[in-house]
């Protein structure tokens, strides 16, 4: 399974934004570039940052142990999971399954992209319910939204439930977790390579 095949065909089809400062970076950093209407003068903020965060994530590329071309960055983790909605689900069309209680977004931007929730409730041990999240799913459950440690209950999802679900599940897993670092659990990031069907 490739994440890629999820795809919305015209994001697909997308050709990325490309400035002068793209193109002649390799050049000459020092340049100016009037058509982005950076300031001439050296002051340290005179120039737009890089846009591909290359410095940034070769630094966590290090430190996560993933390599740089599956690292993405955005201003917080719901613009991420915005993007994540708008990438591979189609308005009216896609629905995606999220276990509450959980982070409320979900939900919010499910409804601002016009996507259907499916909802199967975790267990009284806020644990997957794999036989409630089973029968929601359809030909059209593009996401299944695992929050792990959960929020707001603060527990751990077990690891094995998980890789039931992704090993099953046949569209894209999406494991929050923004409180990894106050988990004793590892980060699923480490099976990334494992599972092409997680984000």
């Amino acid at each position: 399974m490739d994440v890629l095949e999820f795809l919305r065909l015209h994001i697909k089809s997308l050709k990325a934004y490309s400035s002068a400062r793209d193109e002649f970076s390799e050049i000459n950093s020092d340049l100016t570039f009037i058509d982005a209407n950076e300031n001439p003068f050296q002051t340290n903020v005179n120039r737009y940052p890089d846009p591909l965060q290359s410095k940034l994530k070769a630094e966590w590329s290090k430190y996560i142990g993933v390599p740089v071309y599956q690292i993405m960055f955005g201003n917080g983790s719901d613009e991420v999971l915005d993007l994540i909605f708008r990438a591979f689900c189609i308005p009216k069309k896609d629905n995606v399954v999220i276990l509450p209680p959980t982070y409320g977004m979900y939900e919010v931007l499910a409804q601002l992209n016009n996507i259907e929730v499916k909802k199967a409730k975790l267990d009284e041990n806020f644990q997957p319910d794999l036989v409630s999240i089973r029968k929601l799913v359809n030909e059209n459950t593009k996401l299944l939204f695992i929050c792990s440690p959960n929020n707001p209950t603060a527990n751990n999802l077990k690891e094995d439930l998980i890789k039931d679900l992704i090993k099953s599940f046949k569209g894209i897993i999406v494991i929050d977790e923004a409180y990894i670092d106050f988990s004793s659990q590892d980060s699923f990031v480490s099976h990334i390579n494992n599972y092409p069907n997680i984000i």
